[in-house]
């Protein structure tokens, strides 16, 4: 266990990311608090490359490291399922670790494990690889621990897909992006109040359930309510 804290250690490396520090011991550091605050026995992540196969791209030990490569080599286990599915994987227990991935899941209870849980890393919707958390107890992860292992996959993947250099006109041009599609957002907040006979908290509301609905992004969707409107 640590004294740190699940915010501490993400706003540190948050704060890795702002500060463009290398991503090699960036993503080190990362493995081993999840290991740390899960709590786990390991942490391994693998991300495929640029000919579509996984590799590992880092771990907390070397027990962690084998199996990993292991995954990798079989095109089997809890990391390729979830980096290939998109979805969480879980197995908890002897019996399920082999059910699910016959020699893949008897040479992680060989290892010493009894639990995996695999978090997937995406970008755009497209799979980039997994975070895989080994226990050495056969326990389910608890209701905190679920959303933490997936919020460490999500910044590892920020890790990964952030531009290791944004110049000055790069970064003036996501910012006025970003200032239209606050525009376009209000503009439909407006449609939406005037056409339903709301205030502006309400239309907000309103906008972002229909986004949620929609499964869609807060932009798209407000410029679909304004052609709508037209």
């Amino acid at each position: 266990m640590t004294d740190r804290t699940p915010e501490q250690a993400l706003t540190d490396v948050l704060g890795a990311l702002v500060r463009n520090q290398e991503t090699t011991d960036l993503l080190s550091d990362l493995v081993r608090d999840c290991a740390a605050l899960m709590p786990a026995g390991a942490v391994a992540v693998l991300v495929h490359n640029g000919h579509r196969q996984l590799e590992l791209l880092s771990a907390t030990s070397h027990r962690a490291t084998e199996l990993e490569l292991y995954q990798a080599q079989e095109n089997h286990g809890p990391c390729v399922d979830a980096a290939r599915s998109g979805e969480p994987v879980s197995a908890v227990g002897e019996a399920d670790l082999v059910a699910h991935w016959d020699q893949v899941g008897q040479a992680i209870v060989d290892s010493g494990f009894l639990a995996v849980h695999a978090f997937p890393m995406t970008w755009g919707g497209r799979p980039l690889g997994a975070l895989n958390v080994f226990s050495e107890s056969p326990d389910p992860l608890g209701p905190a621990a679920l959303p933490l292992g997936q919020n460490f996959a999500y910044v590892a993947t920020l890790a990964l897909t952030q531009p290791t250099q944004l110049n000055d006109g790069d970064l003036a041009e996501r910012v006025e992006s970003a200032l239209q599609g606050r525009v376009v957002v209000e503009q439909a907040k407006g449609v939406l109040a005037q056409n339903l006979g709301l205030d502006m908290d309400a239309a907000d509301d309103h906008l972002l359930h229909r986004t949620l609905e929609a499964r869609s992004t807060l932009s798209r969707t407000a410029r679909q309510v304004i052609r709508e409107a037209q």
